[in-house]
């Protein structure tokens, strides 16, 4: 890196704060990795708005954009006007992802050919391992069910067991399903994955190819859906999948809504085989006043929260990016590259 390199952070006025890329978190950032200094020269693009909110960019956005990116060698943000890139930025090398999910961005027959594309996988772990933590005993102690009786003054007196040598079947056993699979760990849990990649791996018992799904499924006393977003993955947990999940197992989503067909989920909790369900992400969102979910019993329900921390979410974003520079100086393999035919 002999010329300082040029790094656009593109980030927007209503950018909620977990998400909010400032100056002062840029300078964090570089007393954490001060050898940069000298070797990158970091600015701020700020929209008025998020590209993709509605109302979207103004003429002046695009504007700020399209001057902005030209010199750039790296871009850092999430959504901008994808068809424009290739033929703006003859300079970029790389572009950074703030989110782990980038099924915004597909197909990504728009990225410049040389131009690698990295996510933020990781930058969760520490929120959903408590989440998961939450979630898990939430589910063994009934809290979904609870929660129902006592919206219609119901005394539901019953008892349950510990949680500890009960089974977590994780879906995705990548740095999200990792975490779970630590924080079920803390609690004494067993955990199987699911993975395309059955390879051991730190907290897993075991882990088991897509083909053995079931297995893994019916020996399961909680199930948690990790999985990114594909045209694999959609509507991958359904009515067969709930009906291989154990009598009064307990369900967890907190990767992406539509993964999960949320009529097979509400039929199985409404018929008793599932004992409780937390979800943190819907298909839709914010999930529609009409959506059937609101209303099902033994569901509690967070609006896309869990996993995001909202202090530290953008420390460990530009932590992530700057032990990417340090692999991009030595010649070595960025991490968290984002497979283009795979889509994560």
């Amino acid at each position: 890196m002999q010329n300082k390199l040029k790094i656009m952070v593109l980030t927007a006025e209503d950018s909620l704060k977990v998400f909010r890329m400032t100056p002062e978190r840029i300078e964090a950032a570089l007393e954490r990795f001060p050898e940069f200094r000298g070797k990158v020269e970091i600015s701020i693009t700020r929209t008025s708005t998020s590209f993709e909110n509605d109302p979207s960019w103004n003429s002046e956005d695009y504007e700020k954009f399209r001057r902005d990116i030209v010199n750039a060698d790296i871009l850092v943000g999430y959504m901008f006007p994808l068809a424009e890139v290739a033929a703006l930025a003859p300079n970029l090398k790389w572009i950074h992802i703030i989110g782990a999910g980038i099924e915004h961005l597909l197909p990504l027959d728009w990225l410049p050919e040389g131009c690698v594309l990295t996510n933020n996988r990781g930058a969760h772990a520490p929120k959903t391992c408590e989440y998961a933590m939450m979630a898990l005993l939430m589910l063994a102690n009934h809290m979904p069910r609870l929660a129902c009786a006592q919206q219609k003054r119901k005394w539901d007196a019953h008892f349950v067991s510990v949680i500890r040598g009960s089974k977590a079947a994780i879906l995705g056993a990548g740095k999200q399903g990792s975490a779970v699979a630590l924080a079920a760990k803390r609690l004494g849990l067993d955990t199987v994955g699911v993975d395309i990649d059955p390879s051991p791996r730190e907290n897993f018992d075991e882990i088991l190819p897509p083909s053995r799904l079931n297995e893994a499924l019916g020996s399961a006393d909680y199930v948690v859906v990790t999985l990114p977003s594909t045209k694999d993955t959609y509507r991958f947990i359904g009515e067969k999948e709930f009906a291989a999940m154990k009598e009064g197992a307990g369900f967890i989503n907190i990767s992406r809504g539509r993964i999960v067909d949320s009529e097979a989920l509400i039929a199985s909790l409404k018929s008793g085989h599932l004992s409780g369900a937390v979800l943190d992400v819907f298909e839709q969102e914010p999930l529609p006043v009409e959506s059937p979910l609101w209303s099902a019993p033994n569901l509690t329900m967070s609006p896309h929260m869990g996993c995001d921390d909202e202090d530290n979410y953008i420390h460990r974003t530009f932590d992530i990016v700057f032990e990417n520079l340090r692999r991009l100086e030595a010649g070595e393999r960025l991490e968290n590259v984002v497979d283009r035919k795979k889509g994560y």
